[in-house]
């Protein structure tokens, strides 16, 4: 089979490689899609202490099973399933609010879907993150499956809900998410701001109930405390990995509201509060 390897920093291979022969509770999966997510690049770019070279990146994935091992009740021959990325490893219920720590991760410690195929080891099929998809449900679409769990997931840890006022701050294609999602949810305003007009008109587009803020007409912060009588918004997360959208975020959440610094950041210089 074909598989991009990465196999250093910036040095992305395609190259031929044995199909993987899955184990008793493994099984095979022929990969028909799998999206690129901005983690993915932030490997190639900079790497990542989980990740060891060569590897097959890639964690938003779709296929269908095309063997399985004799031990394996997860999944069948045939089905049409979604693959994210967190497999759960060691259980610690010391930590206040968790009752699991997230230890390995597809397309990190174990291949992901930059392939023609991808071997589902034992932890993915007992732990997740493996879930049958209808036949009705697109390839593209299910690939998207893990990104949309990641923006629901934003939400739910920013105590997201009916009626409150939300601000998402950068607008590619999971900012855009979190917009859909969060009107799904019942907010009661939505802003987006986005410093590129060309993702900022796809947003107005795909989320026409959305205020659509452009970042470089004037200070975004000053026009969401316009718009909201100077109360600011329940709930800002970052889908911008920058020091000046984490500060932004700060300045315009109101009071009591909630932060999430979704989009991390890449080694910048230190976010001073």
């Amino acid at each position: 089979m074909k598989a991009a390897f990465l196999e250093d920093l910036k040095q992305l291979t395609v190259r031929e490689t044995p199909v993987p022969l899955p184990g008793d509770r493994e099984a095979l999966m022929k990969v028909m899609a799998c999206a690129v997510c901005g983690s993915d690049l932030k490997i190639f770019h900079f790497g990542n202490r989980r990740v060891q070279y060569p590897t097959i990146v890639g964690h938003e994935v779709a296929g269908e099973i095309v063997r399985t091992g004799s031990a394996v009740e997860a999944v069948k021959v045939g089905d049409r399933v979604a693959v994210g990325a967190d497999i759960p490893g060691v259980w610690n219920t010391n930590i206040p609010g968790k009752t699991e720590y997230v230890d390995y991760a597809t397309g990190h410690e174990f291949s992901g879907g930059f392939a023609q195929y991808m071997l589902l080891n034992e932890d993915m099929l007992r732990f997740g993150p493996v879930s049958r998809i209808p036949d009705s449900l697109s390839w593209d679409a299910a690939a998207l499956a893990e990104p949309l769990a990641c923006a629901l997931h934003g939400l739910e840890l920013a105590q997201f809900g009916p009626g409150k006022s939300i601000a998402v701050i950068g607008l590619g294609p999971i900012g855009v998410m979190i917009l859909q999602v969060a009107r799904a949810f019942g907010a009661s305003r939505i802003f987006g701001i986005q410093r590129s007009k060309k993702r900022l008109a796809l947003a107005r587009e795909m989320e026409p109930e959305a205020i659509c803020i452009a970042g470089e007409e004037g200070d975004v912060v000053d026009q969401v405390l316009a718009h909201t009588g100077g109360m600011g918004v329940d709930c800002v997360i970052t889908a911008a990995g920058t020091v000046q959208s984490h500060v932004d975020a700060i300045r315009m959440v109101g009071h009591r509201g909630y932060v999430n610094l979704f989009g991390g950041l890449r080694g910048e210089p230190p976010l001073t509060i």
